[in-house]
């Protein structure tokens, strides 16, 4: 009886000892934060009144890496192409080319100075084209109207003209003779070599040949000078209608005159239409001969609306060479970027123009700068395709260059065109101005 008494006691001291041995673990998971560690790889589960001092930090930590996960997802934006991360935004070389954007390295260099005076923009005359006829005629379609944007050789309108239709007859008949005249050439030639034919008859067939070739050449010249092109001239063998010019645009542009309509009798030298390709104009600006100093041709200059939104880069083409007899000025022509098609004839700007440097000082380009709220920031390469966002403090704008008085260094890369794309970018990736 003893006997078995003791093998119970022992069964049952064997069957608690795992609990005892799970207190135990407890117990010291409260101390040694290691054996905690080896007690949850085993399988075991925490009580909820087991959590000590060590507990408390893993956990805190473990706070502290959900943020950091947290804001990087967010400044990753997604299954996004590019990332922002603090301000700064990493584009592939694909994603530069495409958005435009170019980079500079800051370097010290004169500070500019300028005249400003107030101009009328004209046409760039140097794109400008009056569309003529040079045979009389009468208007039979026009393919093109007032505003229109056209290219290089396209239709533009077409004339009738009974003038034309003699002309193209007179180069068939000179066409046929001259035709006869080789054939009858060679006949006597092979004739000849055969003594079958005199001399004389050679000398003769030759000469025919030779006024046929003649009044061919003059029939073709009439019709290129009535402006038809070699191929309409080698076209007119197979026609079936004569009589009729096309003119065709010379170059890319806009039509900004066309003063005629249908069955309309023009005369030749008239002006039907007038193209110009408007991607650039002239700016004419007059100054008295004082405020002439310092400027040149090639100067910088920069063109601004009467609302003073919008600002064009352009340069010093011509100086008049003669003063106006009742002003007594002199005028400076520009010629002024219009990418936009803002400008045009007529309207009144405010022109800056280049007359001069001074001391040196670290300048950039207008472009270079985008406001954020209150902020004026630009983008700085800090590595290729890494662009970091930086606040700085700049001077008033002279012909389009701002003196950086804060916020850049020399030396750096600072991106002067396609910073308006990362601002965009920054702004959709919920970067506020605050955040820096």
């Amino acid at each position: 009886m003893k006997t078995l008494i003791a093998l119970i006691t022992t069964l049952v001291l064997f069957m608690s000892a795992p609990a005892i041995a799970e207190d135990h673990g407890h117990e010291e998971a409260k101390h040694v934060h290691e054996s905690h560690a080896e007690h949850k790889e085993d399988g075991h589960e925490e009580g909820d009144g087991h959590k000590g001092d060590d507990d408390h930090e893993e956990k805190g930590g473990e706070h502290e890496d959900h943020g950091v996960h947290k804001e990087e997802g967010s400044g990753h934006g997604g299954h996004g192409t590019h990332e922002e991360e603090g301000g700064a935004i990493k584009l592939t070389p694909a994603q530069i080319k495409q958005a435009g954007i170019e980079s500079e390295i800051m370097r010290h260099q004169p500070r500019l100075q300028a005249m400003s005076a107030p101009g009328s923009v004209t046409f760039n005359r140097y794109n400008l084209a009056d569309i003529t006829t040079l045979v009389d005629g009468v208007v039979h379609a026009r393919h093109v109207r007032l505003g229109n944007e056209v290219q290089k050789g396209q239709k533009l309108v077409t004339l009738t003209s009974s003038e034309l239709a003699q002309a193209e007859a007179g180069y068939l008949r000179a066409e046929a003779e001259h035709r006869k005249s080789r054939l009858a050439l060679k006949r006597v030639e092979g004739l000849a070599k055969e003594k079958i034919v005199s001399q004389a008859r050679l000398q003769q067939a030759q000469s025919s040949y030779q006024a046929a070739h003649a009044n061919l050449a003059a029939s073709k010249a009439t019709l290129s000078s009535y402006g038809l092109s070699r191929r309409e001239i080698g076209r007119l063998l197979k026609a079936t209608r004569y009589g009729q010019l096309t003119l065709y645009a010379p170059a890319a542009g806009t039509v900004v005159a066309d003063a005629f309509i249908i069955g309309q009798h023009i005369a030749a030298g008239t002006r039907l239409m007038q193209i110009v390709d408007e991607s650039t104009v002239w700016v004419e600006v007059k100054l008295a001969q004082s405020q002439l100093t310092g400027i040149s041709t090639g100067r910088s200059a920069v063109v601004s609306t009467k609302s003073g939104n919008k600002r064009y880069k352009g340069k010093v083409i011509n100086i008049h060479h003669q003063l106006d007899q009742i002003t007594r000025t002199v005028g400076v022509r520009l010629e002024v970027k219009n990418p936009e098609d803002v400008l045009h004839p007529g309207m009144f700007v405010q022109a800056e123009i280049e007359a001069g440097s001074g001391e040196e000082a670290l300048l950039l380009p207008e472009s270079a700068i985008q406001r954020q709220g209150n902020e004026l920031i630009v983008f700085v390469e800090e590595e290729p395709g890494h662009f970091e966002r930086r606040e700085v403090k700049v001077g008033k704008a002279v012909v389009g260059m701002v003196i950086v008085l804060e916020g850049l260094k020399e030396g750096e890369s600072v991106v002067i065109n396609g910073s308006f794309v990362l601002a965009s970018e920054l702004a959709k990736s919920g970067f506020e101005t605050h955040n820096h």
